[in-house]
């Protein structure tokens, strides 16, 4: 059982005033680790700890612990900097800095670290564009492209933006040419890798650069390939939202062809997932986005054989949904368009035909608003920067998330213990205590279970020691990222034995819905059996079609160990979709495969 933490404070209370600063640090911290605790209760821990921490001569931690308690009181952090200031390195100094808003002094500070690209960001802040950019071209010279091709790609899409800003066209149009060609080129190898999910990103930053240049190409490159791996991953609502952004950029742009064409693949996805007032919604636009398109021939004096076709593509949008009134009256603008005149004839009897015929009702609707996510796309251009240029500094990720406003008090806790334990480990060279200290490191950060914390993780896995990396695995069950299955993947390929015994044992904890793509990989690349089972008994709870139909194939073609570890995930699983292809499957399927099938639904208490 913990130890009160009022019975903590007063040891430390006792230590300090006996000079055992050390003691009384560690009897504070240890009271500061429960932090399920009252805010009211959990700073006057926090209170006594910066006074020990500074006195005891550990200036960057007391001045984190003024972040956490000085976020609505910025005077406490001007007698926090001035206190801590000249002892601390500039990163600290420029995060002080711009918690006070003053960006210019935290963009100076980290150019004087030498980090440029959180300097370039902390002048578009302070809306000093012309200092940004000259920032962002000295980045680019470092950040070329090839393996790096991402991260170059980001650079050069900021260089573009703040060229805009400057006014200066020719810089910012070349910085977007070269910004789109590697973004292609990154997206290609991510996804060759099978990181889709990274290749999600470009596309991103794709839409975002179209956007900025008026290229609709770019814009609708990447809303179709952002689509496309949100469908693969199975986030169908946020693949549908992803639909209706893309729609509204092509109506914005009239580009109305091409948005009526979004609109019948978002309707057929609609009725695929079973959302008929939603595909009934999309389809509907559709015809009204037809009939845009005729509109803008028929002012541009195209030949009304184009606007014919366009009329009879929305006839056949209303048609499938029973709006036959506006199909007839539809007929009948064909009619009246100057066409041969058999066509005219033919048009004019079809609109007699629909003349008493009504619309049926329909029972349509967008996409609800609850299966929407708000806030939009992060600004990957920014975020995905940082982390580049930290290079997997847990202390500095943790400061983004502590001095972020976002998260809740118990994140922010948790990221502040897991920065001061950060400072035991980075530069510190590799022996008993700082490995000690960076196995406890990564349980802290696997507990904030944030994104952020993987490129730190990742850091941390390159260490020799077999403690940290087990530590490290165990924390990448906690995380259901696909970027998770980086590492375990690193750890499956291990020399070592019980570092891939650890990454098995992760791996079949991450069974996450998207995560079909990165297991069945692990099935098929695989040479060991107690893998590809770890990675099948995810499978077998992971309820898509897709893993439903790799199991199948796995119990028919597969090896026995295989269709073992198959069968017995199934068994335990509580997905219906391998259900409903069982029993589809049963009539045809042959004996062997059929006696595992009615082993599987007879354990899930189906008779077959």
């Amino acid at each position: 059982m913990a130890e009160d933490i009022h019975a903590l404070r007063e040891r430390a209370r006792h230590a300090a005033a006996a000079g055992a600063f050390e003691q009384a640090a560690n009897a504070l911290f240890l009271a500061a680790t429960q932090t399920h605790v009252a805010e009211g209760d959990y700073v006057t821990i926090l209170g006594p700890l910066a006074d020990v921490l500074a006195r005891r001569g550990d200036a960057r931690s007391a001045l984190t612990v003024e972040w956490y308690l000085g976020r609505n009181d910025p005077n406490r952090i001007r007698r926090a900097l001035a206190a801590h200031g000249a002892r601390v390195p500039p990163v600290d100094r420029a995060r002080t800095h711009a918690l006070l808003g003053d960006m210019a002094a935290a963009a100076r500070e980290m150019e004087t670290q030498g980090a440029v690209a959180a300097a370039a960001i902390y002048r578009e802040k302070a809306k000093d564009f012309g200092a940004a950019r000259a920032l962002w071209s000295r980045l680019s010279l470092v950040a070329k492209g090839g393996a790096d091709a991402y991260n170059a790609a980001l650079v050069q899409y900021n260089l573009a933006q703040c060229a805009k800003q400057c006014g200066d066209e020719p810089q910012a149009r070349e910085a977007r040419v070269a910004c789109v060609r590697l973004l292609e080129e990154a997206a290609d190898y991510f996804e060759s890798v099978g990181q889709r999910e990274r290749a999600f990103d470009c596309f991103q930053v794709l839409v975002q650069a179209g956007k900025s240049s008026g290229a609709f190409e770019d814009v609708l490159e990447g809303y179709v390939n952002c689509i496309r791996i949100l469908r693969e991953d199975h986030l169908k609502y946020f693949a549908l939202q992803y639909y209706e952004e893309a729609l509204t950029a092509a109506k914005e742009r009239g580009e109305f062809s091409a948005a009526a064409t979004l609109a019948r693949e978002a309707a057929d996805y609609a009725r695929l997932l079973g959302m008929l007032p939603t595909s009934l919604h999309y389809v509907v636009g559709q015809g009204e986005l037809w009939l845009a398109v005729a509109r803008a021939h028929e002012e541009r004096g195209a030949p009304p054989e184009i606007a014919e076709n366009a009329v009879l593509a929305a006839v056949l949008a209303f048609g499938e949904v029973g709006q036959f009134g506006q199909v007839g009256q539809l007929y009948g603008r064909l009619a009246g368009l100057d066409l041969d005149k058999s066509r005219k004839a033919h048009y004019a009897r079809a609109a007699a035909r629909y003349a008493n015929v009504k619309s049926e009702p329909l029972d349509m609707a967008p996409l609800p608003s609850h299966l929407r996510q708000d806030g939009g796309a992060p600004e990957v251009w920014h975020v995905d920067l940082l982390e580049w240029e930290q290079r997997g500094s847990a202390s500095e990720a943790c400061a983004e998330v502590l001095l972020e406003g976002r998260w809740p008090d118990l994140i922010r806790r948790k990221a502040l213990l897991a920065r001061m334990t950060a400072f035991a480990v980075e530069g510190q060279p590799e022996n008993q205590a700082s490995n000690v200290a960076a196995a406890r490191l990564a349980e802290q950060l696997a507990q904030l279970q944030l994104y952020a914390v993987l490129s730190p993780l990742e850091a941390l896995f390159e260490r020799k020691d077999r403690t940290v990396r087990s530590a490290v695995l165990r924390a990448m069950k906690t995380l259901f990222f696909k970027r998770t299955f980086v590492t375990v993947r690193k750890g499956l390929r291990d020399p070592d034995g019980p570092i891939v015994r650890e990454a098995a044992t992760a791996v079949e904890s991450l069974y996450f819905q998207h995560a079909f793509d990165p297991l069945s990989r692990i099935v098929r690349e695989s040479s060991l059996p107690e893998v590809r089972g770890a990675a099948l008994r995810a499978l077998a709870k992971v309820d898509t079609l897709e893993a439903a139909e790799f199991l199948l194939g796995t119990l028919d073609h597969g090896g026995p160990a295989d269709q073992k570890a198959a069968a017995d995930g199934l068994k335990e699983s509580r997905g219906s979709r391998f259900l409903e292809l069982a029993r589809s499957t049963l009539p045809q399927a042959s004996p062997e495969l059929a006696q595992l099938l009615r082993d599987i639904l007879r354990r899930r208490g189906i008779q077959a």
